[in-house]
């Protein structure tokens, strides 16, 4: 089970392998958001057998400066966007293309704005097309991801992310609006 680790204001910060954590925990760097995950956590390293079946999110210490970063228009960051869904039909496959909505040919860049995921058969019916042309509509109109919420990352482990939005929740007594990527 991969761990969070939150800096000091409670950002996301990054999703760290268990063998991370083992080293974090020694150099005494961080802190458990949860005692009864502190405890397994503790038992477990006991036994020297780390099993983790929950979430585990863990809070620095020390707070760390976040370099504000313009996120790439990749082909994961694209599907990651639009949760591997073809933004043409809504089908919901782990085979997508990404199709540019202002062709290529037509002068279309590999922007943010311009680039959605879409299955392989509406790919092949759109072509290098306008959506006015073969009368085809976007879903939602794509935008690029920002890292104002840090943990956009958090969209690649759903339980993960979960049990973070639960924490922030009681940490704010259930009145924190949590963003979304």
């Amino acid at each position: 089970m991969p761990v969070l680790v939150l800096n000091s204001s409670l950002q996301p910060l990054s999703v760290i392998p268990e063998r991370r954590l083992i080293v974090l925990l020694s150099k005494q760097k961080v802190t458990f958001v949860d005692e009864r995950v502190r405890t397994l956590i503790e038992e477990s390293i006991t036994a020297r057998r780390l099993e983790l079946e929950r979430p585990v999110i863990v809070q620095l210490l020390a707070n760390v400066r976040v370099p504000r970063v313009a996120l790439q228009a990749t082909r994961s960051n694209i599907l990651l966007r639009d949760e591997e869904t073809c933004q043409y039909c809504g089908k919901r496959t782990r085979e997508l293309t990404l199709d540019h909505i202002i062709p290529r040919s037509r002068g279309g860049q590999s922007t943010w704005e311009n680039l959605v995921a879409c299955c392989k058969p509406c790919n092949g019916k759109k072509g290098n097309r306008l959506l006015k042309e073969v009368n085809m509509r976007l879903l939602r109109q794509p935008h690029p991801l920002t890292q104002e919420y840090a943990g956009f990352f958090l969209l690649r482990y759903p339980k993960l992310r979960e049990a973070y939005e639960e924490f922030i929740m009681s940490a704010h007594g259930g009145h924190a609006q949590i963003m979304s990527a």
